[in-house]
């Protein structure tokens, strides 16, 4: 068991929320989730009488938990079945799938061979007789675990939760049924079996880990073959929450979520699983649609809580899932989400901050079992999961297992509590050196206090230059996964950590700090009873830490960045949230709303600096949704512009933008082709669009220029070669080649 559950907590007492839910690649979780919930709520759709109710509150958005909010998570439905991935190349992946009545195997499970001394939350190595292939890589010994599953390379003891993103960030897993399994209760046991072409692992009768008497037993195999078939048997299963499949670990490609009974098999090369749950939950995905159905799309963040005692996730206060993000060098895969969210083109991420019951009245004190370990209070909490769109993702790498993440701790998407994060809001902790010679050399000082000079680099807020050197401490006693907390000795050597060591291992932020989005906004969501209207004092709480946590992120993030947390109308500048121009150059941008003005709307333009020439103010008129308007590069540099409407129904919009000194400073790059359409794009490092270049191709006299989005569209005969540049720049040369028949 981690010792800070030791540290912090009555023993034994998993279930109180303490951890963050946030992990890798949740946003499919949280897509299938939707999937299957929103297929309930269309099948039972025409026996609902009463409207779904949707009401602000000044700042607060009210929502109530009918019509698809709140459900079920996903029954375990594999119960009497056995589940097989076959191999589609003799014995390397990728597999596929296929769901046939149980084959449980009576004679492996009565005499294979006990592990005894299995503990909770442990696991044994084991020796095979006989080589297993998974993944293309022949294994001769495997870890069996107490919570169902089965890893090679390395055994896994954290109890942290048994998730997906768990499933493909640790090491080559099995999941038959990853759960939360304690075999050291009473008539129960883990054997492994061994023939001469397949070995089969038993967990038999062994229950949940329950806080207070015995959980609910489950009874299922696990079977490995030589010719790389693998088997999940389920004999008797009753459990809550639970992930099942397989994956080559380490973060290897891309997750796929199925319904392994439901769906049809595709091949999958990496990760490929399913998860189960009997517990409610907020479908976080609905509830943005909800939102969206009422509320104009302005919004980066959505943090929703709920008066109805409904928890995040098991065990955990709460989660971000991100809905769009397309930044480098931060250790993320690319998402783009939004629109299933109801989101055309604003929503970054929700956090889903759980019940509000279970954060204090005052936004500053401690909250629960979490913040006895760590300080952590609701400002922090939720500063915490805002930083999850991306934190902590990032690390070196260790040149003994290139595939690790030694900067990272739980979930692989947190800072690991041996690393030197200068108490960053995303776990790790401030520590101290004493130097080599001192007794207790390294001693944990600070915890929480905002996001860290290389948090604000992976924001996007700080250029390398401005982060210090830090370091990690290499063999520590402590799991990489313990919460952060203060006065803790640590064992160890330091490795130094230079913000150069991180690019060279995930790459160049991009967008860099000069041109990345300082300007945020969220909403504030709560989700209440259906028929029940929220109490005063709900109301009041969620207002304290909206209007707070305005204050407090500028804060956490030095002054480098601001969230605004209102409820307003979109009013869109079309170079957010950054675009470029060319010095000398004149391009047209707009300012777009939600919904047409009601009136002749004025609004303020301004610049930050002078390398950018706008007018002063537009207009919008009555009835108008947009107007357009010049602006045109000055000098080199970045400019901040923000539009202001001259009400406060509407969101101010900050857009940066580049200026450019030459047009031999962009680039010209092949965007998009199919058929005879070939899109190009005037960019730079940042990946920025540039409006209005001139783009000259060979043998057209077409007055070509980009639009918003920096794309020249070409109707182009493929059988023939393009050449373009843009126009007074033949470093930019760019040639398309023919395309064969």
């Amino acid at each position: 068991m981690c010792c800070w559950l030791l540290l912090g907590l009555p023993a034994g007492a998993r279930t109180v929320p303490v951890t963050c839910a946030t992990e890798r690649g949740n946003w499919l979780e949280k897509q299938n989730l939707h999937r299957i919930s929103n297929n309930r709520r269309l099948k039972t759709q025409g026996a609902r009488k009463a409207a779904a109710f949707q009401q602000d509150y000044g700042d607060i958005a009210v929502i109530d938990n009918s019509d698809g909010v709140v459900t079920s998570r996903n029954p375990f439905n594999l119960q009497g079945k056995t589940l097989e991935f076959i191999p589609l190349l003799g014995n390397s992946s990728p597999y596929s799938f296929t769901v046939r009545a149980a084959e449980y195997d009576a004679e492996a499970a009565s005499s294979g061979q006990v592990l005894a001394g299995l503990g909770d939350d442990d696991a044994i190595a084991v020796d095979l007789p006989i080589s297993v292939p998974f993944y293309g890589t022949l294994r001769n010994r495997m870890f069996v675990h107490s919570d169902g599953n089965v890893t090679f390379e390395q055994p896994e003891f954290a109890s942290a939760a048994r998730s997906l993103g768990r499933l493909a960030s640790g090491p080559p897993r099995l999941a038959a049924l990853f759960d939360d399994l304690d075999p050291t209760q009473t008539n129960c046991d883990v054997r492994v079996w061994t023939g001469t072409d397949h070995l089969v692992v038993t967990w038999r009768n062994v229950p949940e880990y329950s806080d207070f008497g015995i959980g609910a037993r489950q009874t299922f195999q696990l079977a490995l073959w030589t010719n790389g078939h693998i088997t999940f048997t389920y004999q008797q299963v009753a459990a809550n929450e639970v992930v099942t499949g397989i994956s080559p670990g380490y973060l290897s490609g891309e997750t796929e979520v199925v319904s392994f009974l439901n769906d049809t098999s595709s091949f999958y090369g990496f990760t490929v699983a399913e998860r189960f749950g009997t517990a409610q939950d907020v479908d976080i995905v609905r509830v943005a649609q909800r939102f969206f159905q009422t509320h104009e799309d302005a919004y980066d963040y959505l943090a929703i809580f709920n008066t109805l005692g409904i928890p995040a996730a098991s065990g955990a206060l709460a989660y971000e899932t991100t809905v769009r993000s397309l930044r480098q060098g931060i250790g993320d895969t690319p998402v783009w989400a939004g629109d299933s969210y109801g989101s055309a083109h604003r929503l970054q991420a929700v956090l889903n901050m759980g019940p509000l019951r279970q954060y204090p009245a005052d936004p500053y004190a401690r909250v629960g079992g979490r913040g006895a370990i760590t300080g952590d209070n609701t400002m922090t909490l939720i500063g915490h999961e805002t930083g999850h769109l991306f934190l902590a993702l990032a690390s070196i790498r260790d040149p003994l297992n290139p595939l690790a993440r030694p900067m990272l701790g739980t979930q692989n998407a947190h800072w690991s509590f041996n690393f030197n994060s200068e108490a960053s809001l995303l776990e790790g902790n401030r520590i101290l050196d004493n130097g080599p010679g001192a007794t207790n050399r390294f001693l944990t000082v600070a915890t929480v206090e905002g996001y860290s000079p290389l948090d604000q680099y992976l924001m996007g807020f700080r250029s390398p230059s401005e982060v210090p050197a830090t370091f990690l401490v290499k063999g520590s006693q402590y799991s990489n996964s313990t919460f952060p907390q203060v006065g803790l000795s640590i064992r160890g050597d330091r490795q130094d950590i230079s913000v150069d060591d991180v690019i060279a291992a995930e790459g160049q932020r991009i967008p860099d700090h000069t041109v990345a989005q300082r300007y945020y906004r969220t909403a504030f969501i709560m989700i209440v009873p259906e028929g029940l209207t929220p109490k005063a004092e709900d109301l009041a709480q969620l207002e304290t830490y909206r209007a707070e946590f305005e204050r407090y992120y500028p804060t956490a993030a030095g002054q480098r960045a601001s969230i605004d947390a209102k409820l307003r109308g979109m009013m869109r500048l079309s170079v957010w949230p950054a675009a470029g121009v060319v010095a000398g150059q004149t391009a047209k941008a707009s300012i777009s709303l939600g919904s047409p003005a009601g009136e002749d709307l004025p609004i303020v333009l301004t610049r930050s600096a002078d390398v950018l020439q706008a007018p002063d103010s537009v207009v919008i008129p009555k009835g108008a949704l947009s107007v357009e308007f010049p602006i045109a590069g000055l000098a080199p540099g970045v400019a901040d512009l923000t539009a202001r409407a001259g009400d406060s129904r509407h969101e101010d919009s900050v857009a940066r933008v580049a200026v450019q000194a030459a047009p031999s400073d962009v680039r010209l790059v092949k965007y998009y082709q199919e058929g005879t359409l070939l899109v190009l794009k005037v960019t730079d490092r940042n990946e920025l669009p540039y409006l209005g270049v001139k783009v000259v191709v060979d043998g057209s006299d077409l007055d070509l220029r980009s639009d918003d989005n920096g794309w020249i569209w070409l109707t182009w005969d493929p059988t023939k070669p393009l050449s373009a540049q843009v126009d007074g720049a033949p470093s930019t040369k760019l040639v398309v080649p023919a395309v064969t028949p």
